[in-house]
């Protein structure tokens, strides 16, 4: 007999089954014994996993026989195993089986799965491999220096970065592998990630090192920039004769771990202007634009004159009229006199209605924001209840081109209305009127969901906490608040952060909160008992 020593064991069995309409399975017993060439000996512990064809796994260890039992759903599979194994503590070999077409019946079913062996080399053998990085052609990004390449086994990993033509070069011992890259770049207010992970990469001194091996890297985007804020609806005078909404912000945050680096950044809010309105875009209780790649944008869009860099945990405080300290005038009200914030105004040039007042003296100039006008009125008009709020930055153009152009106008509202393109859209928040029958506005890919807002009473629209990403953060120890407080109700039912941090307690403490961002306002937001700059 040899003297057999196991070293690598990847299994993988994939099984294809037909389901059923309903959800009721009947499941039977499968038994698969693998078989091995000549004299070599079955292995305990082996780990058989079956995977079905909607993507549902079942993992199962060898028995001292080498037989893995499982109870599976009838249907029709397909059995794959690979092994990796060393004999006489030097040879490397690889043992694969395939058989397709198994049927699962009622009856109990046994599998002999006859496995054919190929010598893959000397485990003392190194062997020289190579690693080319290929991104996507419609991708901005290409093959740069320093990107880390992670090769691996069951027992050791290698790591290696790539040369400026994106090629990572490794010596490794014969044996079968794993390929794992992820790269991230940040460009005008989007994550985007490329990333691979390539499985049962099997090595040999047969191997060709002159040709590297092609990863071809996936991309998944996502937006950097969120609305952490949305303060609109106004709080009560100290009179009680009424409410004051001249003083309405909101509130930009970089939720990711990359520096967010935008040419410009807008702002917006969709038709109709409140929630509770019917749409022209209604068709049959459709809206009619939502496959189309736009929405209907109203009236302007405000946007920073300049480009604008946030640092990760950094935010932007935008105040949408009136950038001065309202509480001397209310003291229910906030200050926007700070010298951090941006500001709509224009010198009077389009926005001259009265609320636009001077900026206080310590904010710059630089940081007063321009607007493209299309609507009627004497400002930027929008819903101070229930906006379908969004923020946008203008790919391939700018705000003047998308502002000034006659081609971009809806059938539906002319030129009261013009089509934002979605692919803009950095994020938005779906707001409905609270006591009022809603309708929604945007698309689910910008805002799955809504929330509800109480008019009038100083509450806000506030972000909640990714409670586990943000406990995550090892620098986060000990900085977090807990026992958030300032929760409401709305129509009587309790809206408040469900993860119990209190974020602008934490931010205080020295802490970086990662907020939700689900594109889902109904898991992502509460409303507020009162605006976060008044803490």
């Amino acid at each position: 007999m040899k003297k057999l020593i196991y070293l690598i064991s990847i299994f993988s069995i994939i099984l294809t089954y037909s389901c059923k309409d309903d959800d009721e399975f009947n499941f039977t017993t499968v038994n698969v014994q693998l078989s091995y060439p000549g004299e070599t000996e079955t292995t305990e512990g082996i780990k058989v996993t079956l995977t079905s064809g909607t993507g549902e796994k079942f993992e199962v260890d060898t028995d001292v026989a080498g037989k893995a039992t499982f109870q599976v759903p009838q249907g029709i599979y397909e059995v794959t195993v690979t092994e990796d194994r060393v004999i006489d503590e030097v040879y490397a070999y690889q043992y694969i089986g395939t058989e397709s077409n198994i049927t699962v019946s009622e009856t109990e079913l046994s599998v002999t799965l006859e496995l054919t062996e190929s010598y893959l080399g000397r485990t003392d053998s190194k062997i020289e491999v190579s690693f080319k990085l290929g991104y996507p052609a419609e991708s901005s990004y290409d093959a740069v220096e320093g990107i880390k390449v992670v090769l691996s086994n069951t027992q050791e990993t290698f790591e290696a970065n790539t040369t400026t033509e994106g090629i990572a070069d490794f010596i490794i011992s014969p044996g079968t592998y794993k390929a794992l890259v992820s790269d991230k770049r940040a460009g005008n207010g989007y994550i985007y990630t490329y990333g691979i992970t390539k499985n049962d990469i099997v090595i040999s001194e047969s191997w060709d090192s002159e040709t590297p091996v092609d990863l071809e890297l996936t991309e998944t985007v996502s937006g950097q920039i969120i609305i952490k804020e949305l303060y609109i609806s106004g709080c009560q005078k100290d009179d009680g004769s009424g409410s004051y909404s001249d003083d309405q912000y909101v509130i930009l945050y970089n939720n990711s771990d990359q520096t967010a680096s935008l040419d410009n950044i807008c702002l917006g809010t969709l038709s109709p202007y409140n929630s509770n309105s019917t749409s022209k875009y209604m068709v049959e209780g459709v809206l009619n634009y939502l496959d189309e790649g736009w929405v209907p944008a109203t009236s302007a869009i405000p946007y920073t004159q300049s480009a604008v860099s946030l640092e990760p945990g950094e935010e932007m405080v935008i105040a949408l009229c009136g950038a001065i300290d309202h509480t001397q005038t209310y003291s229910n009200s906030v200050n926007l006199a700070n010298s951090e914030y941006w500001v709509l105004y224009d010198y009077g040039e389009q926005l001259t209605h009265k609320k636009y007042v001077a900026p206080d003296a310590s904010i710059p100039t630089s940081q007063y924001l321009g607007i493209q006008k299309w609507g009627a009125g004497s400002g930027w008009a929008f819903s101070n209840s229930s906006p379908a709020f969004f923020i946008c930055t203008t790919k391939g153009s700018t705000p003047e081109a998308y502002g000034s152009s006659t081609d971009n106008y809806t059938e539906e509202e002319g030129t009261r209305t013009k089509k934002m393109d979605t692919d803009w859209i950095l994020d938005g928040v779906e707001v409905f009127r609270s006591g009022y029958e809603n309708y929604k506005r945007f698309p689910d890919g910008v805002d799955a969901g809504s929330i509800e807002l109480t008019r009038k009473l100083g509450y806000t629209v506030y972000r909640n906490v990714d409670k586990a990403a943000t406990e995550a953060i090892t620098e986060n120890a000990g900085k977090l608040v807990y026992n958030y407080a300032y929760g409401t109700e709305v129509d009587g039912v309790s809206s408040t952060d469900p993860s119990g941090i209190d974020a602008e307690a934490s931010i205080a403490n020295g802490a970086r909160i990662i907020y939700m961002d689900t594109n889902n306002s109904s898991n992502d937001f509460h409303q507020r008992s009162q605006a976060s700059l008044r803490d």
